[in-house]
């Protein structure tokens, strides 16, 4: 349980920052580049960017995943030690 929810945890934040990473260079890009360039530059800054920063939005989600899930178990264990006082 503890992995299951740990891993779509993790891999649900990867989505949204690996997301988030590409709508900003992009707007990075189209927002400072004439269009031609930007088309150009993109998809290598996109290359890059990717090798860079895959290690540490792996991390990252890998880091937010763990905790959600820590939080799930306490939140389930305070839920049923009420429960069972009842």
């Amino acid at each position: 349980m503890f992995e299951k929810t740990a891993l779509i945890a993790a891999k649900v934040l990867y989505g949204l920052i690996v997301c988030c990473g590409i709508a900003f260079l992009a707007w990075l890009c189209f927002a400072h580049l004439p269009f031609w360039g930007a088309l150009f530059v993109l998809p290598i800054a996109l290359v890059l960017t990717a090798l860079a920063g895959a290690p540490l939005a792996a991390g990252a989600s890998l880091l937010g995943g763990v905790l959600i899930a820590v939080l799930v178990v306490i939140g389930r264990k305070a839920t049923a030690s009420s429960r069972s006082a009842a």
